[in-house]
């Protein structure tokens, strides 16, 4: 391994701030931009104060993105050092204060009549400001009398306890019994330790950690069944109030999306789960020697033991790979890559008190960062080229839209990353002359389209009957949550795997319900990706050049039309059929090497 303290590995947030007096000059110069703000309470009713507050708070922004990214990447490099999480602390407070000096914008705008919102906005000099003003009259028919709103708002935080219940609930209260291995050693359990026994090649400890991970669940689904149905209930009964057709349709449209997509996407996945079933009559093949004639289980799914051995990769041979696999995307994407891996945009090595995981951070007006624990494991090789997509479509965004339109939005977040990885895998797949090591790659690659297509669509699915049937006037009991899910497991999972009947309690598993009808953009972004990263091997005359141009967007259009750019239309089934067709030919490709 190379020296992981040699600086070159190391970000330069000197490209934001040259040292932290720079950094305290420009809180000093955020406190100002926030009193300028406030003025203009009670005077958002004429184009010219419209024109000015938006002015003053693009000029804010770029300060603010600078002044937030470099106390969070100072302090996530050593979250240990006291000085560091001094100027967190201090970010944190002034950003709250920021966004809450403002929370008279968007009421005193919405007093506006249409009409009027629809002449500032149209207005020549407001062009720059047009998207965010389209936000508001498209908000505007859902916001209610000030007397109404103020009710909600009081409402809001008893509401929002409940997810609150539910993590301190889960993450506290909970403990996990003592698992046994093969040779009958007890080991430790934790939400941490599930994936790594599901993913191991023992499987008497992989049973064990199932069940024991489901039992506080199983003992505890009354309590979880209450607060879960008091979330979806809160949000059946928002989506009444504010005016819209349902609890999807107001999610969906907060989304940058339509209840049609939603829809779309369950009806294409339901269509086409005998793919799914037949890949898992081929993983029970891969695992036959393991399950020694006993048909897979849920908690098989998760192992691949296709090669004996992680291989070591040094970053720098890394480096290599990605930007071997990611050539495809021209000379200009590359020529960025390099310079983002020369120029100390990447913090590589894992350190003692560094944030673990990985994540890239757009920094409006200088560059994106990205965070790295790189170990030297393949999936390490996926990370970094991830993180950089997520780079590039900041990169691109940022130095192509203004501050106010250069974010965008969730349904297209991790469609260039995704992108990025599919492009990988294909190209270590096409270079890969050992067969197992191909089989290898082929199967990991399936088996995260099927983590995150067929599973997330499965929740999404789960969401929407539970929405629905609390929409008619029924009642659920803990009973039923069980049932209706254990019934779509075995929809989805099909007759080769036994579904265990302890698998129905994984719903009050999955935190992400309490965001709801989040999961299903999992699955609309790695369809959008394949769709993308399929024109692009296909070498689409001018493909490339027509994706970076709707990257350079950012959030300047609608996330569906940003899309439709570049031939992806989440309201047909015809783009999902593409991403089942990629799981097919995958899929085959595999059966041959098996």
């Amino acid at each position: 391994m190379k020296n992981s303290t040699d600086e070159k590995y190391e970000w330069n947030l000197k490209d934001i701030f040259e040292n932290v007096d720079e950094f305290e000059i420009a809180k000093k110069e955020l406190n100002k931009y926030i009193d300028e703000l406030k003025k203009f309470q009670g005077k958002l009713n004429n184009l010219e104060d419209v024109r000015s507050y938006y002015q003053i708070k693009e000029m804010a922004n770029k300060l603010r993105a600078k002044f937030m990214c470099y106390a969070a990447l100072n302090y996530h490099r050593d979250m240990g050092n006291e000085e560091g999480a001094k100027l967190y602390k201090d970010a944190e407070t002034l950003s709250a204060k920021f966004a809450s000096s403002l929370s008279f914008v968007i009421p005193e705008l919405i007093e506006n009549s249409e009409e009027k919102l629809e002449e500032f906005a149209s207005h020549d000099s407001m062009k720059p400001y047009e998207r965010s003003l389209r936000r508001i009259i498209r908000e505007k028919k859902h916001v209610l009398s000030k007397e109404v709103e103020k009710v909600i708002s009081s409402y809001s935080e008893v509401f929002a306890s409940v997810e609150n219940a539910y993590d301190i609930f889960t993450t506290t209260e909970f403990s996990f019994s003592d698992v046994k291995d093969k040779n009958g050693n007890e080991l430790k359990m934790s939400h941490g330790l599930y994936s790594k026994y599901l993913s191991g090649s023992d499987r008497i400890l992989r049973k064990n950690a199932f069940e024991s991970m489901y039992a506080p669940y199983k003992n505890n689904i009354n309590t979880i069944t209450e607060l879960y149905l008091a979330r979806v209930k809160d949000v059946v009964i928002t989506a009444k109030l504010r005016n819209y057709k349902n609890a999807i349709d107001m999610a969906t449209l907060a989304d940058d999306s339509k209840a049609e997509v939603y829809d779309c996407l369950v009806d294409s996945v339901n269509k086409n789960l005998n793919l799914n079933h037949e890949y898992l009559k081929v993983k029970n093949e891969i695992l036959k020697e393991e399950l020694n004639g006993d048909k897979q289980h849920l908690y098989d799914v998760y192992r691949n033991p296709l090669i004996k051995e992680e291989e070591n990769i040094e970053y720098e041979d890394a480096k290599k790979i990605v930007l071997d696999a990611l050539s495809i995307m021209g000379n200009d994407y590359i020529a960025k890559l390099k310079e983002a891996m020369e120029n100390r945009w990447l913090d590589v090595y894992e350190k003692e008190n560094k944030r673990t995981g990985a994540y890239s951070m757009g920094v409006y007006g200088v560059h994106p960062y990205v965070l790295l624990n790189y170990v030297n494991s393949s999936r390490d090789v996926s990370t970094i080229a991830h993180e950089l997509g997520h780079s590039m479509h900041s990169y691109f965004a940022n130095t192509t839209q203004n501050v106010l339109n250069a974010g965008y939005t969730i349904m297209v977040a991790e469609v260039a990353s995704t992108v990025n990885e599919i492009l990988l895998a294909n190209y270590q797949i096409k270079n890969e002359k050992d067969n197992s090591k191909k089989a290898f790659l082929i199967n990991e690659q399936l088996d995260m389209i099927r983590a995150t297509l067929y599973r997330q669509t499965m929740f999404a699915e789960f969401e929407k009957i539970v929405h629905e049937t609390i929409e008619e006037g029924k009642n659920l009991s803990s009973n039923d949550l069980n049932t209706i899910y254990y019934e779509l497991v075995k929809k989805y999972f099909g007759d080769s795997t036994f579904c265990d009947d302890i698998i129905k309690y994984e719903w009050a598993r999955i935190p992400h319900f309490y965001s709801n009808f989040y999961v299903y953009k999992y699955a609309t972004g790695i369809t959008s990706a394949i769709v993308i990263a399929s024109k692009i091997m296909n070498h689409e005359e001018g493909y490339v050049n027509k994706y970076i141009e709707m990257l350079s967007k950012g959030g300047a259009e609608d996330s569906l039309d940003l899309l439709k750019s570049v031939g992806v239309d989440l309201e047909k089934s015809e783009t999902y059929n593409i991403a089942f067709e990629y799981f097919r030919k995958n899929l085959d490709e595999l059966k041959k090497l098996i």
